[in-house]
């Protein structure tokens, strides 16, 4: 295979490649397909930037040995672009292979939050709004309670995100508003706030096939001072891959900061 004729074909499969991809991730978006069906479809559209990758390499080589630039605009094209249209469907599957497979985060197993405004906006097809901590998860080999399997793989996340309100008298109430505004920094489309209830429902869309997480972040006593809890769950998907333990934790940095 000449110079020419890899970076031509790399650049053909690249293109290829994000036609599919592009394609997949609009009609997902446009809501004329749905998420498992696109995500079916980026199987082939990964092969082929696989392809186009392996071709500009081939290509990289020869005008290296060679120091030639023949084809060098086809080349870079297809090398750049396919490391580009790989990351995500490669990112996305190594965190299925490092998470659990569960759609439902908490940080209360005990007495998760509840939903409510946002159940007004879940479908007919949406995962149950209650939480299943008894339901059984099958990780690395073994077959364990929801509930203990997040107290093992998200120690860090569980742990109590309690404190004081220094001279504050209603510590519930600073802890809310407080919460309140990280959810507007974690860029969050907040659906209902309760300051009664000490409630915040928001909801969060992935950036390419926009997969929405339903979130609720609740404010309760914990001994002279009040304590937040948050539970992310998926409304349609089966497994979220690691990403609503991903945004619980973004949230309690930001709490942090």
């Amino acid at each position: 295979m000449s110079q020419r004729t890899a970076a031509r074909l790399g650049f053909a499969a690249f293109v290829l490649a994000a036609l599919i991809a592009l394609g997949a991730v609009a009609r997902v978006r446009l809501a004329l397909l749905p998420y498992a069906q696109g995500w079916r479809l980026m199987i082939p559209a990964t092969g082929l930037g696989a392809a186009a990758l392996a071709l500009s390499l081939v290509w990289t080589a020869r005008a290296l040995k060679a120091n030639d630039g023949a084809g060098r605009r086809a080349g870079l094209a297809a090398l750049f672009g396919s490391l580009l249209l790989l990351y995500p469907p490669l990112a996305t599957t190594a965190n299925r292979l490092v998470s659990p497979p569960i759609h439902d985060f908490t940080t209360d197993t005990e007495n998760p939050p509840r939903f409510v405004a946002l159940l007004k906006q879940r479908g007919a097809d949406a995962n149950s709004p209650t939480y299943e901590g008894n339901a059984p998860v099958s990780f690395r080999g073994e077959t364990r309670p929801l509930s203990t399997v997040l107290h093992d793989h998200y120690r860090d996340i569980l742990k109590p995100h309690a404190g004081f309100a220094v001279g504050s008298r209603d510590p519930i109430a600073t802890f809310f508003w407080r919460d309140f505004e990280a959810a507007k920094k974690a860029g969050w489309h907040i659906v209902d706030f309760n300051p009664k209830d000490a409630r915040i429902e928001a909801t969060h869309a992935s950036f390419w096939f926009g997969r929405v997480s339903d979130i609720v972040i609740q404010v309760r006593r914990a001994g002279a001072g009040a304590r937040t809890d948050l539970r992310a769950q998926s409304r349609e998907d089966s497994i979220d891959d690691g990403a609503n333990a991903a945004l619980a934790k973004r949230y309690f940095r930001l709490l942090a900061r």
